[in-house]
């Protein structure tokens, strides 16, 4: 090869060609900008670099909304329309089944979900006076506690950043002869995760309509050993539409939970008043805002290190 070949090849090469461990024909397709972006948005960061204080609401929003995040992410974010489609299916199917749980956990045990736990009185000229039941109590901490786990869990398996641009298993990933496969095992596994829950949401909606409409007390096929589950799939040829009324309250619950509940509660992360603005996963963006700026300055100091050392 001659000198001229060699310039011409060099000249041809990508500017990011010098990336450590990185082949060129990777680093064609993957910029800078997506090794800082992507990890970020993949552990729901509050805060981006150069962002302001809006827009990096703006982006958080956008980004890690389950209903708003399907059309308005970011084009850089790991999680695509359709993942977030299998998502936010999977969230709703999840919700269905741990409500329906704890209602049917009252009833084989016997307890009264209605049971008034604590009341709010409040003094006004109208007296209003507000009963927190036993069966709300249980849903708003155990049920929601268990939602929240459950979307955050498939959220950061499918969204995994280890094998994803800037992540720390990339070169594996990209140098493996099945190259780019490894970063969509997570959402794999969500698919299948999200089918179990869907199929199991649909028995148990079944089972409690049985037992709503038969009177039951006992969980059929757990607590009665007498009905079998071909008893329990048969038994929906007679079920009428008016049986999934619950299902109505459900969907309004789980809307005004999307659009009114999510926004504040996230809201109020993002802020960081929680963690005093100091502690990591509370400290919300004034958290993150600070820890680039010790990085930045820890830089700038090995820089200036180098420089006295050069000269």
């Amino acid at each position: 090869m001659t000198s001229e070949d060699k310039n011409s090849n060099s000249g041809n090469r990508s500017p990011h060609h010098n990336l450590k461990n990185i082949p060129a024909e990777w680093s064609e397709r993957v910029t800078p900008l997506e090794r800082t972006l992507v990890p970020k948005f993949a552990a729901r960061a509050y805060h981006l670099p150069g962002n302001s204080l809006c827009a990096d609401w703006l982006q958080y929003m956008l980004n890690n909304h389950p209903v708003i995040g399907i059309c308005c992410h970011h084009r850089l974010h790991p999680l695509k329309t359709r993942q977030r489609c299998i998502i936010f299916l999977g969230s709703f199917a999840f919700g269905v089944a741990i409500t329906n749980v704890c209602y049917l956990w009252f009833i084989s045990t016997g307890r009264d979900a209605e049971q008034e736990v604590f009341s709010i009185d409040l003094n006004a000229q109208d007296s209003a006076h507000y009963s927190v039941t036993a069966g709300l109590v249980m849903l708003v901490t155990v049920g929601s506690g268990l939602h929240t786990i459950f979307d955050r869990f498939i959220w950061s398996v499918s969204a995994c950043k280890c094998c994803r641009a800037g992540g720390t298993f990339e070169t594996n990933s990209i140098n493996s002869p099945r190259r780019g496969r490894w970063q969509d095992v997570g959402t794999y596994l969500v698919v299948l995760l999200v089918v179990l829950v869907c199929a199991a949401a649909s028995f148990i909606v079944i089972v409690r309509v049985k037992m709503d409409d038969e009177g039951q007390t006992e969980i059929p096929y757990i607590q009665d050993n007498n009905t079998t589950l071909t008893d329990i799939v048969d038994s929906v040829k007679d079920f009428k539409l008016e049986d999934f009324s619950f299902m109505k309250a459900y969907c309004i619950e789980f809307g005004v939970s999307l659009f009114v509940y999510y926004p504040f509660f996230d809201t109020v992360l993002f802020s960081g008043v929680l963690g005093c603005y100091r502690l990591p996963m509370l400290g919300g963006r004034p958290y993150e805002v600070r820890k680039e700026e010790k990085k930045n300055n820890a830089k700038s100091g090995a820089r200036r290190v180098s420089a006295v050392e050069m000269a």
